[in-house]
């Protein structure tokens, strides 16, 4: 059977026509996340950001303006919020702590990757670092690169999709991102990669071709439809945008996670700051009482 894949979505990757198709993996029905009355306006016109010079206190202002109707922003709904608005949206005026983490750890079970070999996996829409969670992590002592320490328990049960609340949440592969199968990217969800694939991605700036085809980059974001308008918008005078990780210097074999910043303009996407940096979330109210406000 013939795949029909739209052009926007295959244009960056590594295919050319004649050449076979990006290997699927294991076919499934993705099941869309819930999102409770989200949408890219409401972002844009009435997301209000919630800085404190404490992370935690920033996280849970974000989400007492948000209420459970409302959300916090993750790294894909601000790349998309970001690609919309003008540069004079506030959207544009700051750099930005994200509702999307990157955890990384051990494969034991060998459920995306070999048995014993690590995974990255990236957790959009709110996952194990919880306001209390990342209280704690500071209480135990935080890795030598300052991101938060797991139990194997922890990340075997973020691996079988479980949250510590029990929530479940479904977990995707990079070829779902890429050829637009996450129905919800906006949602909660994680996507899991292979760890030394996003270790070889340089941490830096990257020309727009490398930016686009960037693996890590596509974990982080989501979903490619409003990552080329975003480029476009955050670029530098000489046409870079920015995507940091930590990756070359962290031991996989202390599960950890760390949340991810949206840097100012070409700063671009960062996973170096430490979990212990200031915070800066964007809350969101529901569409009808931010109508009010």
């Amino acid at each position: 059977m013939t795949r029909i894949i739209p052009y926007e979505l295959i244009k960056h990757l590594e295919w050319t026509p004649g050449q076979d198709l990006p290997e699927e993996k294991t076919p499934r029905q993705l099941v869309p996340s819930e999102q409770k009355d989200f949408n890219l306006d409401n972002l844009v016109n009435n997301g209000q950001a919630f800085y404190d010079g404490d992370l935690p206190t920033a996280l849970r202002n974000a989400y007492a303006h948000a209420t459970e109707e409302g959300v916090v922003a993750s790294m894909p709904s601000l790349i998309a919020g970001k690609a919309q608005a003008d540069k004079e949206n506030y959207l544009w005026e700051n750099w930005f702590t994200v509702l999307s983490e990157e955890d990384v750890g051990i494969d034991r079970e060998g459920k995306f990757a070999s048995r014993g070999e690590p995974v990255i996996v990236t957790v959009h829409g709110g996952g194990i670092l919880t306001p209390d969670r990342i209280q704690q992590a500071y209480d135990e002592g935080l890795t030598d690169y300052r991101a938060a320490k797991f139990t194997d328990e922890e990340f075997g049960n973020l691996l079988n999709g479980t949250l510590p609340d029990e929530e479940n949440i479904e977990l995707c592969h990079l070829d779902d991102v890429r050829l637009g199968r996450i129905s919800n990217p906006f949602g909660k969800y994680g996507v899991v990669m292979d760890f030394e694939e996003g270790k070889a991605t340089k941490s830096g700036y990257h020309k727009k071709d490398g930016f686009m085809k960037n693996p890590l980059v596509h974990a982080r974001v989501g979903t490619l439809e409003h990552l080329e308008p975003y480029f476009d918008k955050a670029k530098d005078s000489e046409g870079d945008v920015g995507n940091y990780h930590r990756l070359q210097e962290i031991d996989p074999n202390q599960q950890q996670g760390r949340l991810l910043f949206l840097n100012y303009d070409c700063g671009g996407l960062n996973g170096n700051d430490d979990l212990d940096f200031d915070g800066r979330f964007v809350g969101v109210a529901p569409e009808a009482r931010s109508a009010r406000e």
